[in-house]
């Protein structure tokens, strides 16, 4: 799983964290905080899941008994369970799950281990090229292309000459 980190709305198709309390679009996952009203709307309106940014336990069961059939990510808290996915911020390995990173150099960090998916920061990477490498368009030349692996890559895209 690839989703993108970033302040507004990309166009490309890949799931987006935006720092919001409403899903305008289907792409997008709400990041949200600590505020009642925000997490409400968040959850009354998103599609894919919510990100809840907390340390405390009660906003996580607040989302889980508001919208069970939602996947919750939580940012920075390791609980995982039906539903939770937690997002664990720094490229150091702390088991399965979700990984922000917000360049290269911490992607490259994470090459070997079984991740279940990476949060790039769009100011660190190119939103495009994630894309074109998410549907295959680009070719990378490694034995093994895992999800890290493939993004880590130098990958060269095929021109075709007419």
């Amino acid at each position: 799983m690839i989703l993108l980190y970033t302040d507004k709305l990309l166009d490309v198709e890949i799931p987006q964290i935006v720092p919001t309390c409403e899903a305008f679009d289907g792409r997008v996952l709400p990041l949200v905080g600590e505020d009642l009203r925000c997490l409400y709307m968040a959850l009354r309106t998103a599609t894919r899941g919510v990100v809840v940014k907390s340390r405390g336990r009660l906003w996580i069961a607040l989302a889980r008994e508001l919208r069970p059939d939602l996947v919750i990510y939580l940012w920075g808290l390791p609980l995982r369970g039906r539903g939770l996915v937690p997002i664990y911020i720094g490229p150091e390995y702390r088991g399965p799950g979700l990984y922000y990173v917000r360049t290269r150099g911490e992607l490259e960090r994470l090459r070997g281990y079984a991740v279940d998916g990476v949060v790039l920061d769009a100011r660190g990477f190119d939103p495009r090229l994630v894309e074109l490498i998410v549907r295959g368009k680009v070719r990378c030349d490694c034995e093994k292309c895992g999800l890290v692996e493939r993004l880590a890559c130098e990958v060269y895209k095929e021109v075709e000459v007419l």
